[in-house]
């Protein structure tokens, strides 16, 4: 049996998946201004494949239940001219993925139009921690260097 994907679903999935609403949502308006929220958007794909062997054909599979690996065939279906193997095989698949944070937002208002960044707090807090253990790290050396010295 051959593996056929269904190429329609795939197409409208990715239809969907790249467009202008992906990145820019629904403008929101209140009191005269304008807000469009903007987001960073990351999509991959992957898809598969298969094969197998044609009848009376060989393949390594590298063992079977009954003769382990590399057993010889059997020698009636030698005598008949058959190899033993009949024709196998499959395969398939199909991978997609998408990462969205936010960005901003875009604002008009009487002021005009201006870009507002978001603030990943988790980000902050992050390189903050990362500030830290560096920074204490060089304290220790440098503690350690002129314990030495002495």
């Amino acid at each position: 049996m051959r593996y056929m994907p269904d190429l329609n679903r795939i197409s409208e999935a990715l239809t969907g998946a790249f467009g202008v609403r992906q990145v820019y949502g629904e403008p929101i308006e209140r009191d005269g201004t304008l807000v469009i929220p903007a987001a960073r958007v990351a999509t991959g794909g992957g898809s598969g494949g298969g094969g197998g062997s044609e009848p009376g054909g060989h393949h390594a599979t590298g063992g079977d239940a009954e003769g382990g690996a590399g057993a010889a065939p059997d020698a009636d279906a030698e005598a008949d001219g058959e190899t033993g193997a009949l024709g196998e095989g499959g395969g398939g698949g199909f991978g997609f993925g998408r990462r969205a944070e936010p960005a901003g937002a875009i604002v008009v208002d009487d002021q005009g139009v201006r870009w507002v960044p978001a603030v990943d707090v988790n980000r902050i807090v992050l390189g903050g921690q990362i500030a830290f253990v560096v920074a204490a790290a060089v304290v220790a050396w440098a503690v350690t260097r002129r314990r030495r010295r002495r």
